[in-house]
């Protein structure tokens, strides 16, 4: 029986130098959301033989750059919500990679340090993320992937504001 999927078709040149319109497989939120895919599995497949998820990977990436957040405070540096973080600093915690500290007058908030393995790790995994980006960006003029960072700071910026 033959397929009903329809393929994509092939991205028009002929002329049209705007914006790619809404709602295609050209559109800037498709293909963001596309890289943004092809980066996690790349590093996913990285991450396998350290015992760390890209979910993990992305804590520990913010605690390496300032340890002593709170859960909220971590969660409005990675935009995402506070909930979804829950399982993966109780993971962390068990892995030996993540300690919580209460301090101060408040008992309800706990920071979050890093362990001396936590800390470890990330020697062995910021290359990893490094290489991805390398491997991203091959063939990419600098001038051009300048030029692509500074279009998503400001769309990002659009969005959350």
């Amino acid at each position: 029986m033959p397929s009903t999927a329809t393929k994509a078709a092939p991205a028009q040149r002929s002329g049209n130098t705007g914006p790619a319109p809404a709602l295609t497989d050209r559109s800037l939120s498709f293909l963001v959301r596309q890289a943004h895919r092809a980066f996690v599995a790349r590093l996913v497949d990285q991450l396998v033989p350290h015992d760390v998820s890209a979910a993990e990977w992305a804590v520990l990436r913010m605690l390496w750059l300032q340890e002593g957040l709170t859960q909220v405070a971590l969660a409005d540096r990675m935009r995402v919500r506070k909930a979804s973080l829950t399982s993966v600093l109780s993971t962390l915690e068990r892995k030996g990679f993540l300690r919580r500290t209460q301090r101060g007058e408040d008992r309800r908030k706990y920071h979050l340090f890093l362990t001396r393995s936590g800390r470890a790790l990330e020697t062995e995994l910021l290359p990893i993320g490094a290489a991805i980006n390398r491997r991203a960006l091959a063939g990419v003029d600098p001038e051009d992937a300048d030029v692509a960072a500074r279009v998503l700071e400001r769309v990002i910026a659009n969005l959350v504001a």
